[in-house]
């Protein structure tokens, strides 16, 4: 039972190691759920990674201490059909080990259909 329990732990970690970390466009959807961007013309919040239908990185400048991204983005409206086109600016800072997002602007955002 222990042997089983042991092959069964060391594939699992095989497993993971295998599938890697995550991209960076996958880390830059998850980190941007929760956040908004935008002020009172022209906003969004992003509400789900689902909403996020496409991700590019456009630009990319890094510090010690920063990050800055500016991102082309297809957005899908989960309250209706609507598609949107949008580019934002998105500043992540250091926060000891990790980065987290100090600030998204909004550059553009137009409908699509």
């Amino acid at each position: 039972m222990k042997r089983m329990y042991l092959w069964l732990k060391f594939l699992l970690l095989c497993a993971s190691a295998v599938a890697g970390p995550a991209s960076e466009a996958d880390q830059i959807k998850a980190d941007l759920v929760g956040q908004r961007m935008g002020g009172r013309e022209k906003c969004w919040e992003f509400r789900s990674v689902a909403q996020i239908q496409t991700l590019a990185v456009q630009q990319k400048n890094e510090t010690a201490d920063s990050r800055v991204y500016v991102l082309d983005l297809q957005l899908k409206d989960a309250n209706s059909s609507g598609k949107y086109a949008a580019q934002a600016r998105v500043e992540y800072v250091r926060t000891g080990a990790a980065w987290k997002i100090k600030q998204v602007g909004l550059l553009s955002l137009k409908k699509l259909e």
